[in-house]
């Protein structure tokens, strides 16, 4: 893993953690006395059990990361075009996306993972309409997303905002989860991703990923 990463990696999972951890300790406290109401033990429990259950969805998502990341999860290898996981992955968003596609290579790669790769940071610049170009350029296959207009995607932006699972159980995750995610799946096929903002324009993202993907 990456420094960038696993510093990224770090953060997401104390953020992540504190607020089921802070409930759970809470209610716990709450029920370790004999004058609690029935009513209010019945809320204090459900509240553990509900926590406790984000907690382990959340361990999953991270042993996910760290599987793609570490090259523990295969790749299911197809030659596909690059085009298409792009567009799938726009059509599972309710805002406009308007695509610009030049020519298109043809990519060994694991469709499935692109989708949520593509996904993934098409979601986190904007749940909104969102501007998509996408061509080669020298020995990558460049993807840039540009939403006009809107903030600066800031640390606290991405921590703060959600985006659900479109399969099932169709949770939310944050943001920054899935940016993990999104760059994990990027470094296993040899590229990069990178947000950025451009005063006057809006926030946007660049994705690259080599014509020549890696094996592994």
């Amino acid at each position: 893993m990456t420094t960038t990463l696993e510093a990224r990696f770090l953060a997401v999972i104390s953020h992540e953690l504190r607020t089921p951890l802070t409930t759970i300790a809470s209610f716990a406290e709450s029920l370790d006395t004999d004058d609690l109401a029935p009513a209010d033990r019945s809320v204090a429990l459900s509240a553990v059990r509900r926590n406790t259950e984000r907690m382990l969805a959340l361990v999953d998502d991270l042993l996910l990361v760290s599987r793609v990341q570490n090259g523990d999860l295969p790749l299911n290898r197809t030659d596909l075009d690059p085009a298409d996981p792009l567009r799938r992955a726009a059509g599972l968003l309710a805002g406009d996306t308007t695509l610009t596609l030049g020519e298109t290579p043809t990519l060994s790669a694991d469709g499935p993972l692109l989708i949520d790769l593509f996904y993934a940071v098409r979601g986190t610049v904007t749940t909104g309409a969102a501007e998509i170009s996408a061509a080669t350029q020298g020995d990558h296959w460049r993807v840039t997303i540009t939403a006009r207009g809107s903030a600066e995607l800031t640390d606290e932006r991405l921590m703060a905002g959600m985006l659900a699972d479109p399969r099932p159980p169709h949770r939310l995750r944050s943001t920054a989860l899935w940016m993990l995610l999104a760059d994990a799946i990027a470094t296993r096929h040899g590229g990069s991703i990178a947000l950025r903002f451009e005063p006057g324009i809006g926030a946007g993202a660049e994705i690259r990923l080599p014509l020549t993907i890696p094996s592994g």
